[in-house]
């Protein structure tokens, strides 16, 4: 069965550095849009280092079916050159369950995760990741 998107997802590059700027919850729906709609995008990485900077609103929490997919994307990136995720977690109602649930996400998919309370210094960990890795 299928459903209307529910989250919304935008995407940008900066440096050697993917941006996903979400504002959840999300469903299966929305991450297959969204990965429709940034494909092209994120895959002018593949074959470099890079990490992702991922900016939450409200609450970022996934539905199973939405979990296995995120899982399964992050394991075909990680091949492709993907080495660190840096999420920062705003307006979320649970933040303590938000990280639970995320963290358990990103280690399934073997996944390096640190959480921030800002974009900058989410940013300044990525760039130390992806300079370690050169």
């Amino acid at each position: 069965m299928k459903f209307i998107p529910h989250g919304k997802l935008s995407a940008s590059i900066e440096n050697n550095i993917f941006i996903i700027d979400g504002t959840g919850p999300w469903n299966k729906e929305a991450l297959e849009q969204a990965s429709r709609e940034f494909s092209a995008l994120h895959q002018q990485l593949y074959g470099t280092k890079w990490g992702v900077l991922v900016l939450t609103h409200g609450d970022p929490i996934h539905t199973p079916d939405a979990s296995h997919l995120l899982i399964d994307a992050i394991k075909t990136d990680k091949r492709h050159g993907r080495i660190s995720t840096a999420l920062v977690v705003k307006d979320c109602d649970d933040v303590k369950f938000a990280k639970i649930h995320i963290r358990d996400i990103y280690h399934k998919a073997g996944e390096n995760l640190q959480f921030f309370e800002n974009e900058q210094s989410a940013k300044h960990w990525l760039q130390t990741q992806l300079s370690a890795a050169q």
